[in-house]
């Protein structure tokens, strides 16, 4: 049981020590890097699971870790919404109501084709696709 703890502290640190290394100086809070570092080697266990809870940058950022993404295609559908974009939390609120005015207008389409159906159905047109 002891090695199974042992062997959870060190894949820990592994972990700690990489993401570290791997940020860039903006996505670390509290300390600079190489303090991290020497913290997490010295206090392998507490140092690490203190980096994940303190100086680990949890924004909406950090899921790129800096790589290329494209940008979003529907930008100028947003832009009605009148949100500024702000620092970290606001991206990730501002694309949640984005997704979700999105939905609606989606919504609000999908409503439109069922009452048109039900109003041709109802004047006895039918669906002039279904016989093809």
């Amino acid at each position: 049981m002891s090695v199974l703890l042992y062997g959870a502290g060190i894949v820990l640190l592994v972990f700690a020590l990489i993401d570290i290394i791997t940020r860039g100086d903006d996505q670390v809070r509290g300390l600079p890097k190489f303090a991290w570092i020497l913290i997490c080697i010295f206090l392998p266990l507490v140092g690490s699971i203190v980096w994940f809870a303190v100086g680990h940058d949890w924004s909406a950022n950090d899921r790129n870790h800096g790589r290329y993404i494209e940008p979003n295609r529907h930008e100028d559908r947003y832009a009605s919404i009148g949100h500024a974009r702000a620092a970290h939390g606001d991206k990730r609120v501002n694309g949640t109501e984005q997704e979700l005015a999105e939905l609606e207008r989606e919504i609000e389409y999908w409503e439109a084709q069922a009452r048109l159906r039900r109003a041709k159905e109802a004047a006895g047109e039918g669906d002039p696709t279904a016989g093809s």
